[in-house]
């Protein structure tokens, strides 16, 4: 780059409203050492902490993402400019040197207010987006060495003095545009941080300690306390809500948890939906479906705390229920017919078939209802009638795939070996009562019923 090349950096520098576009322009040979660093800051109108959030962000989130021929050409244009020596080559960031010279260039910055102001540091955290190259949405996962930068930057800036503020980054609200990856990026980091790093703590809404879990499970989850944080899930679901990056990614920050205490993450997302109507529905619902299908699964491993679990999340409110139903559905879907006397027994501990029932889809709902009513929990033929006058045709077309694989001995059947056994008594109850709503019915659905009632009279001459 010529002469005129360093002028024109040396202007930009002196009249610059976008410290962090310039220093990028730089490169990495401005933090060889942090007195060069601090000389080139010297080139700069004071900034304040909006800027200074910039420049870190720039910093934390483009460690091997600049071309580094060609910012080695204006830096050199520039030492050239003004005076500098040669700078040192270099092919990233020296965060420590960074940290240095911005507090020196800047003794009166706030850095706890900059921290705060980095979910406004837009473009300058464009490249976490732009480095997410997974093929699988659900394995995309943004790097983690841009907020491990942050923090060191921070640590070594305050020297200690003040703790990082886990609000800038965990609130319960989403940073926008492209700093939406950078604040997923960093709440995965620091929900994995010592609490001498990152204080979970101190954030606004905290779970207490789950103190009844059997198997020595850890009553705060984890040692930094980040799975107790409501903030923490509320976030997470801001941002997975926001549109800056997809659900499936969003839920990869939830990993950790999921696999150092599941039990405490499910109760935990439930407490935080309860906190939230809003948060209902979305990846909190999935992260506790997920964590509770355990205890729904007809293999019987894992459900030493199950009651505990169970009950909490159920009575957290309607969004915990739905979990529950989510949950229910996808072990059926899954499992099939041998996973129905195990969740018949949930619902009966917590006292919730009628509710169950009304969530579950129409397969489950039946084979629930059938063993239900064996066990004389249910009036069969008043829950049929009531749901095929909400339901009509897709619940009777439920109703005849279910009696067509358990009543017929039909090979075209679907029975799951291990599936509860249909007494006659429930078959004539349910061909009562489809036969006597036939005439609402579809004509395909009226033949088939005829063709399934006729084929079970066949193969159970008492029915």
């Amino acid at each position: 780059m010529s002469r005129d090349g360093g002028d024109d950096i040396v202007s930009r520098l002196s009249s610059s409203t976008s410290p962090a576009e310039v220093i990028k322009e730089l490169g990495y040979g401005c933090t060889a050492s942090a007195d060069y660093f601090k000389r080139v800051i010297g080139l700069m109108p004071a900034f304040g902490a909006h800027e200074l959030a910039k420049v870190v962000a720039m910093l934390a989130s483009t460690q091997d993402a600049l071309d580094v021929s060609a910012t080695d050409l204006t830096l050199n244009a520039l030492a050239a400019a003004v005076g500098l020596e040669t700078p040192q080559r270099a092919t990233s960031w020296n965060y420590e040197n960074a940290a240095d010279a911005l507090r020196a260039a800047r003794p009166d910055a706030d850095w706890a207010e900059a921290m705060m102001l980095l979910g406004e540091a837009g473009d300058s955290w464009t490249w976490i987006g732009q480095k997410i190259d997974a093929t699988n949405e659900r394995d995309k996962k943004v790097d983690a060495r841009a907020p491990e930068a942050v923090l060191r930057m921070f640590k070594r800036a305050v020297d200690g003095a003040v703790a990082f503020p886990v609000e800038a980054v965990c609130s319960g609200a989403a940073w926008e545009g492209a700093a939406a990856p950078a604040q997923l990026a960093f709440l995965a980091h620091a929900s994995t941080c010592s609490l001498d790093v990152f204080d979970w703590r101190a954030c606004r809404r905290v779970m207490p300690p789950v103190t009844d879990l059997s198997g020595g499970a850890n009553p705060v989850g984890t040692p930094n306390h980040a799975w107790l944080s409501l903030d923490l899930y509320l976030t997470l679901d801001a941002v997975a809500r926001g549109g800056g990056v997809s659900p499936a990614r969003a839920l990869s920050a939830f990993d950790a948890g999921l696999s150092a205490c599941p039990d405490v993450v499910a109760l935990g997302a439930a407490s935080a939906m309860a906190e939230e109507a809003a948060a209902q529905g979305g990846v909190l619902a999935e992260v506790v479906a997920n964590a509770i299908a355990v205890y729904l699964s007809s293999s019987g491993t894992g459900q030493g705390n199950s009651g505990a679990v169970l009950h909490r999340v159920w009575a957290s409110g309607p969004g915990g229920q739905d979990c529950v139903a989510m949950a229910m559905a996808a072990t059926h879907e899954r499992e099939g017919g041998p996973a129905v006397p195990r969740m018949l027994d949930v619902c009966q501990d917590l006292k919730a078939l009628p509710a169950a029932l009304d969530r579950a889809p129409h397969a489950l709902a039946v084979e629930l209802a059938a063993l239900a009513a064996r066990r004389e929990y249910l009036n069969l033929e008043k829950w049929l009638q009531e749901r095929a006058a909400a339901s009509g045709a897709p619940f009777a077309a439920a109703c005849l795939r279910f009696l067509r694989a358990r009543a017929t001995g039909d090979d075209a059947g679907t029975l799951t070996p291990g599936a509860p056994k249909l007494a006659v008594e429930t078959m004539a109850i349910f061909f009562k009562t489809l036969q006597a709503g036939a005439g609402g019915l579809p004509p395909d659905l009226r033949q088939e019923l005829q063709g399934v009632a006729a084929a079970a009279a066949r193969a159970h001459p008492t029915l």
